[in-house]
Order: structure tokens, then C-alpha cells, then sequence
């Protein structure tokens, strides 16, 4: 008798939850219409169910490189196959060669597969990784970009609408990319550029170093600009969606008496900046978002510096107050209209008719032909091994106590996850992505779901 339940599975791990989860929940939907079986969720979750399923097939979709090979060898243990559709690679790059640094020595041996966002990156990819062939590197495009198309903003109706009813009146929506706004973050900061990922070169480590140490500064002098914005009756309210990996509470300290400035980080950055009038940015990859979601955009150049990044290239440049006030007052050609900026778009974003999800899907599908009954259904182990494993991460801790000048303190990661993975925004989301599909979800645990389509 053949069991219907048998199918090929996918492992995708959410490690920034509003950088990541729409679009690779898109991605989940394609690949279960491809007869997939997806679980999705945070990267703790799936980490445990790949550790403690009982077969050794699937495929693990990660978002990037990783600090160790050993991580990848023992994923390779209990997986088929593993891809990288590579998160951080985007199209606001300063130098796609920085790739390199992206994996540790000996742990491309491991992948199948590299995913990106554009031509671009593909290409210096191929240029500066030698442990992977040319052939598997690829340049599908992004999910995320296929969420930035304007065929697929109604999926952010409900919210867009709820933004417009707590803020009636026309808003601009600020970015923030500086990543160091403390001198604590700063700190933790040089210290994992020195120490942690893959071994980079002595000008590395100072390029890197430096360039933050700017973006302190250039935080501290932003500030200074937003009181100026803050005291003319001319310019709109401001809402600021600050980094992930910034200091949130350090955020809402500087702009406290800013009665016209607003700090927010709530949900996915898409329905705010769809809500706003245009976005201001120094370079981040909301910009190229806005271009592609027909929005306005402007950069500051003063407080940045990246000026012949695609962000730049294709915004106008907001230089000082004067500026700022014309560019508000001014109609302006969006980006994706001009011939120019849209081949510059097209030279480092993937756009195609056919979706991103479709294409990754497809090839994806070939890097296991295993299929296997669902991965959650397992025993949990001994309570005698987990006890060793305990004891083992107890003494990790201690010796890495010892050693503080090799140490860093990890990023906060209180903002990275939100309120989790929820069954039910998988289920209210997939219902807008694919209203004709009917998929069959559940939430085996935690921050995980497991999505598929039944046969």
C-alpha cells in the first residue's frame, strides 16, 4: 500500500522575523503547490526538529553563512541537501565582493545550492567563491521582491488601513540603517568584527571598523537634524522604524521631546512605508522596497557614507532642511519610471515576469528526491543525553567567561523575532497570496508551522 503522507520536505528558519517571514512564507506556498512539505519557523525551532528527526532527507533553506563549519557538517548529517538564499546580499551592497566573508573556509563543501538577489552578486559570487561551481550559484531574484510588486500590496490592506486610522494625516517614513546608535553597540560591534565570522584581512577589519564608528557619529549628528525638522510647522510628522540589531529604547531616549517625531517598530516595514507619503533613508534596502513599490524616496547624503550605492543612485538627495521642504512640495518621477535607474535596478535585482518563489521552487525540487513521512512526528531523546548536552553548553559558557577579550556580546535579539511565528498570520497571509490554493497547516510546536498542500 503507498502511503500518501510520503513527501519531499524543506526546512526554513526564520532568523529576523520581519526582515524574512511574508516573503518566505510566500516561498512556502510555492513550494507546497510543487508537493513540498514546509516547515517554516524561528531558526530554534526548526534547529530542533532537524536535530531530532528520525530520517536523514530534506533540504535546509538557510539565509546566510554561518560563523563555524561546523554548524553546516553536522546539518549535512541530517539533511539531503543544503541552499542559501542569502538574506544580507542585497541589492543596497556596497561591494558584493564582501561575499567572500559571508562563509567560513570548508563550509561551502556542504551546499547545494546559493541563491541571489541579482546579476550582480551572482557574478562577483562566481568571481570570489571557489568552493562551490559556477553552476549553482544562482540569480532568481528575492521573495521579498516579489512581496514589493504592487500585484501583491493587497495583502497589506488591513494593516495600511489601521496605520491611516492612528495616523490620519500625511507621514514620511525614516529607515534607520545606522546599526550602532549606542556606545555600548559600538562597542559589541568592533569587537565582532574582529573576532567572530569568517577570517577577514587586516583592511577588512579596519574598513569595517571605521565605517562604524562613522555610523555612531553620523547617528548623533542625525539627531541634532531631526530637532531642526522637528521645529518647522512645514514638515510632516516623521515615524522612524529604527534596526533590528540597534538600541531601540536608546532610540525613544534621543527623540523623547520631539513632539512631531515618532520611533516604531511594529510588524513588517511594508505596510508603513505603503501608508507613508515617501520614504527618507541613507542607503538601506527599504529604498529599493520604495522603488519597486512605486513610492517617493530621498536620501541623505550628509548622514551616510555609501553615495554611489544603488539607494543613492536612484533617490533624490536631501542635503538640509531647505531641500528636504522642496522635495515634499515637489511631484517627483518615481525611480522604476526613468530608463535609466530602472536598468540599474534590473543590473542588481533579479526582475522578471515569472516570480522569484516560482523559479526557486522549481529548482529546489530537484536537490532531493527522498520523500518521507512528516519530520515532527518523533520521540524526544533520553532525559540522560539532554542532561549531557546541558552540562556540555554549561561548560561553553564558562570557558567563553574566561576568555572575554576573544568574546563579543551578542546583538540584542529581542527584535528580531516580534511576537514569533503564528499559525494564524500563516493562515491569514496564504489565504491573500494564493486565494485559490487550499493549503493544510498546522503548528506542530513553538514557532513552527508546517505547511502543505494534500494530495
Amino acid at each position: 500500500m503507498i502511503d500518501d503522507n510520503l513527501k519531499l520536505e524543506i526546512f526554513i528558519p526564520i532568523e529576523i522575523k520581519p526582515r524574512e517571514f511574508i516573503s518566505q512564507l510566500l516561498l512556502s506556498g510555492e513550494l507546497a503547490k510543487n508537493n513540498i512539505r514546509v516547515y517554516l519557523g524561528s531558526k530554534k525551532a526548526i534547529d530542533k526538529l532537524v536535530e531530532n528527526k528520525k530520517n536523514n532527507s530534506g533540504i535546509y533553506l538557510y539565509k546566510g553563512g554561518g560563523s563555524t563549519v561546523d554548524k553546516f557538517k553536522k546539518l549535512s548529517k541530517k539533511v539531503s541537501s543544503i541552499a542559501v538564499l542569502d538574506q544580507e546580499i542585497s541589492p543596497a551592497y556596497r561591494d558584493y565582493k564582501q561575499i567572500k566573508n559571508r562563509f567560513v573556509k570548508g563550509s561551502l563543501k556542504f551546499v547545494s545550492r546559493l541563491y541571489y538577489v541579482g546579476p550582480e552578486a551572482k557574478k562577483s559570487a562566481i568571481e570570489v567563491l571557489n568552493e562551490i561551481e559556477p553552476k549553482n550559484i544562482k540569480a532568481f531574484g528575492w521573495p521579498r521582491v516579489d512581496i514589493w510588486e504592487p500585484s501583491l500590496h493587497h495583502i497589506w490592506e488591513e494593516e495600511i488601513n489601521k496605520i491611516k486610522s492612528r495616523f490620519p494625516k500625511p507621514f514620511l517614513f525614516f529607515c534607520s540603517d545606522f546599526g550602532c546608535n549606542t556606545e555600548t553597540l559600538l562597542k559589541e560591534r568592533l569587537l565582532w568584527i574582529k573576532n567572530k565570522g569568517a577570517k577577514k584581512s587586516f583592511e577588512d577589519i579596519e574598513f569595517w571598523s571605521e565605517f562604524s564608528k562613522k555610523n555612531y557619529k553620523r547617528f548623533n549628528e542625525f539627531i541634532e537634524f531631526l530637532k531642526e525638522i522637528n521645529s518647522d510647522p512645514d514638515i510632516p510628522r516623521i515615524i522612524i522604524r529604527p534596526h533590528p540589531t540597534e538600541d531601540h529604547f536608546a532610540w525613544e531616549e534621543k527623540i523623547r521631546n520631539l513632539k512631531n517625531i515618532n520611533v516604531i517598530y511594529e510588524g513588517d516595514v511594508s505596510p508603513w512605508l505603503l501608508a507613508s507619503e515617501g520614504l527618507l533613508h541613507r542607503g538601506c534596502t527599504t529604498a529599493i522596497e520604495a522603488a519597486i513599490s512605486r513610492k517617493k524616496i530621498a536620501f541623505f547624503p550628509n548622514f551616510s557614507s555609501d553615495h554611489e550605492t544603488l539607494p543613492s543612485l536612484i533617490s533624490s538627495k536631501i542635503e538640509n532642511l531647505q531641500s528636504l521642504k522642496y522635495w515634499i512640495k515637489q511631484k517627483s518621477k518615481l525611480p522604476i519610471e526613468n530608463p535609466i535607474y530602472l536598468n540599474l535596478l534590473k543590473k542588481h535585482t533579479t526582475l522578471k515576469s515569472e516570480r522569484a518563489v516560482t523559479r526557486i521552487a522549481q529548482d529546489i525540487a530537484t536537490l532531493c528526491a527522498d520523500k518521507v513521512s512528516p519530520s515532527h512526528i518523533y520521540e524526544i531523546k533520553t532525559e540522560s543525553i539532554n542532561i549531557l548536552k546541558i552540562r556540555n553548553s554549561i561548560l561553553k559558557k564558562l570557558i567563553n567567561l574566561f576568555k572575554k577579550k576573544n568574546s563579543t556580546a551578542k546583538y540584542q535579539k529581542k527584535n528580531k523575532m516580534q511576537d514569533g511565528i503564528k499559525l494564524s498570520d500563516c493562515k491569514s497571509y496564504l489565504s491573500l497570496m494564493y486565494p485559490k490554493e487550499k493549503f493544510n497547516l498546522d503548528s506542530p510546536s513553538s514557532d513552527l508551522i508546517k505547511i502543505e498542500i494534500l494530495n
